[in-house]
């Protein structure tokens, strides 16, 4: 193999090794971004949440992590930003999150803010 060759394949292997995430996978798809919830909704199974975020229009719902409490149900919204191109200007964004386990009177907070946004 020609000294040229192997350079280009050194570089190659260190490009991709810096393009990957810390368990080695490539970086798939649009950014994911947290959301600052504005309000939540239960419906009257008491698990179903109508949830309300501020937004964009250049992106979607992508996922909630939900920490289960005694007193307390903390939700950390996210959504997939489908351009930078877009204005951040905020639109109000609603997702619908189904719980594993009843609300009982848990109050909910946002997990990024550390905000009450529903209590019974």
């Amino acid at each position: 193999m020609s000294f040229r060759r192997i350079a280009l394949l050194v570089v190659l292997v260190l490009l991709a090794a810096g393009c990957t995430t810390k368990t080695k996978e490539l970086p798939q798809g649009p950014p994911r971004e947290i959301r600052i919830i504005n309000n939540v909704e239960v419906a009257d199974d008491d698990r179903t949440l109508t949830v309300r975020y501020w937004g964009t229009e250049c992106e979607e719902f992508s996922d909630a992590e939900i920490d289960y409490g005694i007193t307390q149900i903390e939700i950390a919204v996210y959504a997939l930003v489908t351009t930078e191109e877009c204005q951040r200007s905020g639109l109000q964004q609603s997702a619908t999150i189904t719980l594993d386990q009843p609300l009982d009177n848990r109050i909910i907070i946002d997990a990024n803010t550390d905000t009450v946004v529903w209590e019974f």
